[in-house]
């Protein structure tokens, strides 16, 4: 798809945050905070086969109609529910179109949407935009709803491009998706016209991009097309994931260090980013060694951010500390997880 030219517009310089001192020891290895026994919230993770995990009991469970065996499994939030991809193995490096799931309760059977190689959420949270396979190299871009009503048959769309976020600006994709010329694009999902295309796009919210530069971030606020440059909090470290909140008005951000200071240790340290002020602020008790691969995070409906490594920790912005459920996780995960309230 051809880029569009980005409408000019005023940049101003954001105040950059002061790091944090140098460490000279390796980070601690675990969350410290104030250990609860009740985290108000339970964890669909992407363990094979999917799983609810209750933090109070430590008790996981099973998914009902989630297949299993070898299976690569991943999570998204659609709104206030779970929506799980399970793809079969195809080869060492291969993987079949994911079988997609909606689970308006984790107790209950699930509603299918049927295969697809990508899904995101619509941007009124009611849906999907998926990438179905047609077969002999073919693929669509197509709209489902949460009861697995399709709008229409869609429109085609490259097999290798992969949905990410619609929003009420457009919808955003991949092209090339896992390739070195990957490519970012905002689209109009009606037309395919590209509204705006970046290199990489770390999150989006209704209104704004948070956008990977050379050595820094930018954020593009899609209501002036405003651009303005962002310094990274912190020197070291890759960014990702990058969480918006529900409210979409702040993303939590990870810097993933795997060789931290030259060593074999992998460090995680978790900032949050205002998206009106561009102002950052440091999680508690940061940074921290811990397998990269494990940790993931996620928002609450109430507001507190969510970060599972070997615990089950939540922290708001207004308070100086997590809390802790120092409950087992499972050993085989990966770093993505969906909050659904306490039931």
């Amino acid at each position: 798809m051809a880029a569009v030219l980005l409408l000019a517009g005023c940049t101003v310089d954001a105040q950059p945050p002061q790091p944090p001192p140098k460490l000279t020891t390796p980070p601690p290895s675990r969350v410290e905070g104030e250990p609860v026994d009740f985290a108000g919230f339970r964890l669909v993770m992407s363990t094979s086969p999917a799983s609810v995990l209750d933090p109070a009991t430590g008790a996981t469970t099973p998914l009902p109609g989630a297949p299993g065996g070898d299976r690569v499994n991943e999570v998204l939030r659609v709104g206030k529910f779970p929506v799980v991809l399970s793809a079969a193995r195809c080869g060492p490096s291969c993987l079949e179109p994911s079988e997609v799931f909606v689970y308006g309760d984790p107790k209950n059977q699930p509603w299918r949407l049927g295969k697809a190689r990508s899904v995101a959420p619509s941007a009124d949270e009611t849906g999907v935009w998926v990438i179905r396979d047609d077969g002999d190299d073919l693929c669509r871009l197509q709209y489902v709803s949460l009861l697995g009503a399709e709008r229409d048959r869609g429109r085609p769309a490259s097999c290798t491009t992969a949905v990410r976020q619609e929003i009420p600006k457009g919808l955003l994709i991949t092209v090339n998706s896992g390739t070195a010329s990957a490519e970012d694009v905002l689209i109009d999902p009606a037309t395919g016209r590209a509204v705006h295309q970046f290199p990489r796009v770390l999150a989006i919210t209704k209104d704004r991009l948070l956008l990977a530069e050379l050595t820094r971030f930018s954020v593009l606020d899609l209501r002036n097309d405003q651009r303005t440059p962002l310094e990274r909090p912190v020197a070291n470290g890759t960014p990702g994931p990058v969480v918006p909140s529900r409210d979409g008005y702040k993303v939590a951000v990870l810097f993933g260090d795997p060789a931290w200071a030259g060593t074999a240790t992998q460090a995680a340290d978790v900032w949050v980013l205002a998206l009106d002020t561009l102002t950052w602020t440091h999680a508690p008790a940061m940074p921290i060694a811990t397998p990269l691969k494990q940790v993931a995070l996620e928002w609450t409906e109430d507001d507190a951010l969510v970060l599972t490594t070997d615990v089950v920790a939540s922290w708001r912005l207004d308070r100086p500390q997590w809390t802790v459920v120092k409950t087992p996780l499972p050993a085989e995960r990966s770093s993505q997880v969906v909050t659904i309230p306490q039931g």
